[in-house]
């Protein structure tokens, strides 16, 4: 008896190991932006991790109503600035505003890579899926980035935003994306405006090991320049 209890316990402790962080319902919170001054980085994002760097280049961000505001101003090509266009897309500070944070998910109890992406999101005119990059980097040496337009969400489709508020639900791998990150960002290589108003992660699919970047096996895609730009933005004339 004793043996079989011994067993029973052992069979218990390898599915408590084994079984996703998050019950269902559950979201590891990235922002929400409650009380966010964009011109004051705080110290801790609203789940309890250190926030390490804030970007807001290119761009004017304001707090409105507990969502962040995002006017995309990348700088346009001037030949007074740059030899030739390919000397300006070379200049990704140039022809990108970005908007990005870096906060220690790593350090949250329980932190698990996930299935799902869910951002808040609505646009000044509609469409501004076709002018934005979705970019991570969960450590320096790797780099995840796609234009927004071309994520996959949960229902199989791709992102379309409009100018009413809605939860675009994205499927990581589908998308391309590792699971987790501690750093995230949301670029735009054409003039847009957008609001962000809560990102989170679900549906917890592994936990994050001691060494948070150990088996992340999707292909990295390069940084954002490595994208063809040139051709986004053609596409949009």
């Amino acid at each position: 008896m004793k043996k079989f209890l011994a067993i029973l316990l052992a069979a218990m402790m390898l599915l408590a190991v084994a079984a996703p962080a998050l019950a269902e319902g559950e979201v590891f919170l990235w922002d929400n932006f409650d009380e966010r001054d964009p011109n004051a980085k705080p110290e801790l994002a609203p789940n309890g991790a250190p926030i390490w760097w804030d970007n807001w280049a290119n761009l004017r961000g304001k707090n409105d109503e507990g969502a962040i505001k995002l006017d995309m101003r990348p700088k346009a090509f001037d030949t007074e600035d740059y030899e030739n266009e390919d000397d300006y897309f070379a200049h990704a500070g140039d022809w990108m505003a970005n908007w990005g944070e870096a906060i220690d998910m790593w350090r949250l109890d329980g932190i698990s890579y996930c299935k799902y992406l869910t951002i808040r999101i609505k646009g000044a005119e509609g469409g501004e899926e076709n002018k934005l990059i979705m970019d991570w980097h969960p450590e320096d040496s790797k780099f995840y980035a796609a234009r927004f337009s071309d994520l996959v969400t949960k229902d199989g489709g791709h992102p379309q935003i409009t100018t009413e508020w809605q939860d675009i639900v994205i499927d990581l791998e589908a998308s391309g994306f590792p699971g987790m990150t501690n750093a995230f960002h949301i670029r735009a290589f054409a003039k847009c405006v957008i609001w962000l108003d809560e990102i989170s992660f679900s549906e917890a699919v592994a936990p994050v090991t001691a060494n948070p970047t150990e088996g992340m096996t999707l292909p990295e895609t390069g940084k954002p320049g490595d994208l063809p730009i040139k051709e986004y933005l053609a596409a949009l004339e």
